[in-house]
């Protein structure tokens, strides 16, 4: 290796050493002209989320669901549903109504609301209700031929028993409500 060469090695060598020593003088007489603030952060606590609220459930029905009735031969039918519910500290309320909805003249509440309190034993509820011997004096049917028969079943009770605003399904949040229903055909005196 020639002397120059040498030169130039040890030259570029210092060069680097320089620059490098350029960017750490710089670095530092730059740090106490920033200003910086560390704050700690402090844990955030919440509770923890609570578990989703999930609708009641109509898992059987007699007659089906959705499905027109007909009182042949002055047999009266009953109309029976399963309830269920995925939450199982849920106690379910149940409201039987005719002719609803839309809310008129002819809506009626055929039995008073009930509670079906939530089961005991770790399992999810299974419980059959229903309304039997549907006619027109003892459930005071509305003097129609045709009637909307409408099952309600909530996670919470119902909030307006009286139609104020004839919202029958109405419950507090975060209550849900599962409804079912049947057309029946039994003419109560229709004008």
């Amino acid at each position: 290796m020639t002397a120059s060469a040498r030169f130039f090695r040890l030259a570029r060598s210092l060069l680097v050493l320089l620059q490098s020593f350029v960017r750490t003088a710089f670095v530092l007489l730059l740090v106490p002209h920033i200003s910086a603030c560390v704050l700690p952060i402090a844990p955030d606590f919440q509770d923890p989320p609570a578990s989703e609220n999930f609708a009641p459930i109509i898992t059987d029905s007699s007659p089906a669901l959705g499905s027109i009735v007909t009182a042949i031969g002055g047999v009266l039918p009953t109309f029976r549903v399963t309830i269920s519910d995925p939450n199982l500290g849920d106690d379910l309320h149940v409201r039987w109504l005719a002719d609803y909805p839309m809310y008129s003249v002819n809506t009626r509440t055929l039995v008073n609301d009930f509670l079906v309190p939530h089961s005991t034993n770790g399992q999810p509820l299974k419980q059959d209700v229903s309304v039997t011997n549907l006619d027109c004096v003892t459930y005071n049917l509305a003097p129609i031929a045709q009637h909307q028969l409408m099952v309600m079943v909530a996670d919470r009770p119902f909030t307006n028993p009286i139609p104020q605003n004839h919202n029958f399904a109405s419950v507090d949040a975060p209550g849900l409500v599962t409804v079912g229903s049947w057309v029946f055909n039994l003419d109560c005196g229709s004008p």
